[in-house]
């Protein structure tokens, strides 16, 4: 616990050094279009200017807006720019060390009108909190002449979702889904049609960092990774980083998904609901008291109660639902207190056959307290408490497999912002979590029996351990006296009891603006580098369909993950700054990563777990290009990435680089939204993808009384074959072969209109509506009529049409 120490005290020392007296000096009359102000000459005193932004409607935190110090409200040109910033999670923003003298203060982004208004900075510090007024950014003007340059290595191979964006989006099954639409994005992939996982340049989902209000989800699947467990209604944020992330993130391998809930209103009650064929789900929010407000959401599907219904009794069942609660308590102008928590399970079960019964699920809660210490420093505590199990029983007569993945973590957790000056911005955290973890193993057939007899809390199937990390990142401006070039350097400690290791990981970002020159007006070139370490391993049994999470710590032989990551790209705006264009190339290296052997048994729990277990490494390369308009009646995005992915161990595939199924070469996505009329609005998609990785059937024998030949050679009469052969069927290399290509094309059509004086949506949800036969699989089959084997696909969904409804009150 040495180590921890030492992270708590490098946290006091950053607390304590930025206390200031904060006070205030505003001339509170709206100024916007004014010629602009005079500012006094030097000497000149210097001064603070910090404060919140939230919602005027609903009095949420307003994330990541660009808030700028400005000798001109309209802010027409660069020159104009005094400083900029962006709010963090919280809505906070600080503009330090700002000379005296009369400025403008605007706030802007999409979605919002721009705020102007004229601001005194003396030598008191200034505090302007500020309330935004929403606008649709069908009508928004362009005006974003710098509107990056707040916090320019933030772009760095990240994606920032429009949540209401995606609401709008065709997915299967009419559920909004919030993975789903994130698979369209360039560098995500989809392991299948089936699967709202998320591969990201090369790493399995299980290396994705998924964070709920800052809380790790382990399992965010529905319907066996059909759907996201993350309810859209719910949602307030979504940030992706897609590699090469700062200091602030740790503990996974490949990217960060960071997914912020809402607040809840602090000025009425409301509340919006959906109607689907799948599941429905309602959200109300609303304040308590004038400085409490709440928001709860929830989601079921019903083919459970639809199965029940039936005459003739179903041999199975099945049903998830999800909870998503917040508590919001503003307890003054500088402290805010926060409880949020989120509960989600799936049952499956054939009670009739007792063929199998599955059920997976996580509880979090988070405890958040934010304080402001003085203008130039932001604080937030959490205490944070996280429940993940899967269990899954297939009690066969001549197979029988049963597992039980359990993760408990009890996490402590601070971090700091610290605006020392104009060009720095300080970031430092620690946090502290225990492991608890469950995992047992059986084939036998006393596999339930033994699971049930031993318990979650048996002591020779739980392992405990602590997870520590202490961090320390910079964003620097105008790095080195170097206009125009930002520098974010970082480094991060972690520490994981078991085994005893302690591992250092640093990162480092830059951009630089080449603006005002012949590449153009708004013209960056961006890089980065980053080690990251991951202690848990997430391994998959692939000879079972049904899904298998087994999660494995690092131990005393286990080694943790590590990879390094290398990004270089290039971004820049056209048509008058209403579409982004950006190009980035990445190269990404993985070392000890764990898979099951080929021959592995599953006859005992995991003390003896280890010895199944083989270790190999991984690697992945590619380029991204992302085209994307979020401003006007037509929005939307083309991606295109171009990429390659291997994995290596030295027992498989007889030791040789083969590419995992969700390789593919080419991947191509097409998405708009198209605001029709008041009334009417169409979204639509379109995705390709060339052919996945595949272990392809390569040919067939048989075997008669001893002897084998391949069946084109030798072909006995039907009866013959099926009363003395035995067909055996022989394999490419793992993931040899490749599936043909892959494309599909979504439409959504909704309509808006009132009913019983409140606002109602009609959706009319169309999967694959030009009914592609897609592949999903193929197998190989004897063709009694020839007596040759042929190539059969199987295809999961074709033309699928849904209704939805949706109200608000």
């Amino acid at each position: 616990m040495k180590h921890c120490r030492l992270a708590a005290l490098l946290l006091v020392c950053t607390l304590t050094c930025g206390s200031r007296i904060m006070a205030q000096k505003v001339d509170n009359s709206p100024v916007p279009g004014t010629p602009p102000p005079s500012v006094s000459p030097s000497p000149q005193q210097r001064a603070t200017v910090s404060g919140l932004v939230s919602e005027a409607a609903s009095g949420e935190s307003v994330i990541g807006i660009n808030v700028i110090l400005a000798t001109d409200s309209v802010v027409a040109r660069s020159s104009s720019i005094i400083r900029g910033t962006r709010t963090n999670k919280f809505g906070f923003y600080s503009l330090p060390d700002v000379p005296e003298g009369t400025y403008f203060l605007v706030v802007r982004g999409v979605g919002y009108k721009q705020f102007a208004k004229r601001i005194i900075v003396g030598a008191a510090p200034v505090r302007e909190n500020i309330a935004l007024g929403a606008q649709s950014v069908r009508s928004q003007e362009v005006t974003v002449q710098a509107e990056r340059e707040a916090s320019p290595t933030r772009s760095i191979s990240t994606v920032e979702l429009n949540v209401e964006f995606a609401k709008k989006m065709p997915v299967l099954g009419g559920e909004s889904d919030i993975f789903r639409v994130l698979q369209l994005m360039p560098g995500i992939k989809a392991a299948s049609e089936v699967s709202s996982g998320l591969y990201i340049r090369g790493g399995s989902p299980d290396q994705n960092l998924i964070l709920l209000d800052g809380v790790v989800v382990y399992n965010p699947s529905h319907l066996a990774g059909f759907l996201s467990t993350f309810n859209s209604d719910a949602i307030r944020d979504v940030r992706v980083i897609k590699g090469a992330f700062p200091a602030e993130y740790g503990g996974r391998l490949s990217s960060v998904i960071d997914l912020t809930m809402k607040e809840g209103s602090k000025e009425k009650f409301s509340g919006v609901g959906n109607l689907g064929l799948i599941a429905s789900r309602l959200t109300l929010e609303g304040p308590i008291t004038p400085d409490v407000s709440f928001m709860v959401s929830g989601r079921r599907t019903y083919f459970d109660a639809i199965l029940a219904l039936l005459p003739q009794r179903v041999d199975g069942t099945y049903y998830f639902y999800d909870l998503n609660t917040k508590l919001n308590w503003n307890i003054s102008e500088n402290d805010r207190l926060f409880l949020s928590g989120y509960f989600g399970r799936d049952v499956a079960d054939a009670p009739i056959s007792n063929a199998f019964k599955t059920d997976w699920g996580n509880a979090t809660a988070n405890l958040r307290w934010m304080h402001i210490v003085s203008p130039s420093l932001f604080t937030n505590f959490s205490a944070i408490y996280t429940d993940y199990q899967f269990s899954l029983g297939i009690p066969d007569t001549t197979f029988g497999f049963s597992t039980l993945s359990r993760i408990r973590d009890f996490t402590l957790r601070g971090d700091a912002q610290w605006f020392p000056d104009k060009q720095h911005t300080i970031k430092t955290g620690v946090d502290i979590t225990y492991h608890n973890f469950t995992t047992l193993i059986s084939s036998t057939l006393m596999g339930e029996q033994l699971l049930q007899s031993l318990g979650v809390d048996n002591a020779n199937a739980s392992i405990p351990s602590v997870e520590a990390s202490v961090y320390a990142q910079d964003e620097w401006q105008d790095a080195f006296d170097v206009e125009g070039l930002s520098i974010n350097a970082g480094l991060r400690l972690a520490y994981f009891q078991l085994g005893s290791r302690l591992l250092p990981e640093p990162r480092l970002s830059a951009v630089y603006n080449l603006s005002n020159t012949f590449l153009g007006n708004n013209f960056k070139i961006k890089g980065a580098f980053a080690i990251a370490n991951q202690f848990l391993h997430l391994v998959v049994r692939n000879d079972i369909t049904l899904p298998t999470d087994t999660w494995f710590p690092a131990t005393e032989t286990i080694k943790p993950s590590n990879s390094t990551q290398y990004v270089l790209g290039a971004e820049t705006t056209i048509f008058d700054n209403e579409v982004l264009v950006s190009v980035e190339g990445y190269y990404k290296s993985m070392n000890n990563l764990l898979e099951f052997k080929e021959n592995a048994g599953f006859n005992s729990i995991f003390s003896t777990r280890e010895q199944d277990l083989t270790v190999g490494k991984g690697e992945s390369y590619g380029v991204e290009v992302f085209i994307n308009k979020q401003i006007g009646s037509f929005t939307g995005w083309i991606g295109y990435t171009l990429s390659w992915t291997t994995r290596q161990f030295d027992e498989l595939n007889n030791g040789k680089t083969y590419f995992p199924r969700y390789d593919s070469r080419h991947d191509v996505s097409v998405t708009l939204n198209y605001k029709l009329s008041d009334a009417w609005e169409l979204g639509a998609s379109w995705v390709f993808q060339s052919g996945q990785a595949f272990t392809m059937p390569s040919g067939r024998y048989f075997s008669v009384l001893g002897n084998s030949a391949p069946a084109s050679q030798f072909v006995l009469p039907n009866t013959t074959r099926n009363l003395y052969s035995t067909p055996y069927t022989l394999f490419t290399e793992r993931n040899g072969g490749r599936l043909p290509a892959y494309h599909r094309l979504d439409v959504n059509f909704t309509h808006y209109f009132s009913w019983f004086g409140l606002p109602f949506n009609l959706s009319l949800n169309v999967y694959n509506a030009y009914n592609r036969w897609n592949p999903f699989t193929w197998s190989l089959r004897q063709n009694y009529r020839t007596g040759t084997p042929e190539i059969v696909q199987t295809t999961i969904f074709p033309i699928i049409p849904n209704v939805s409804i949706g109200f608000k009150f």
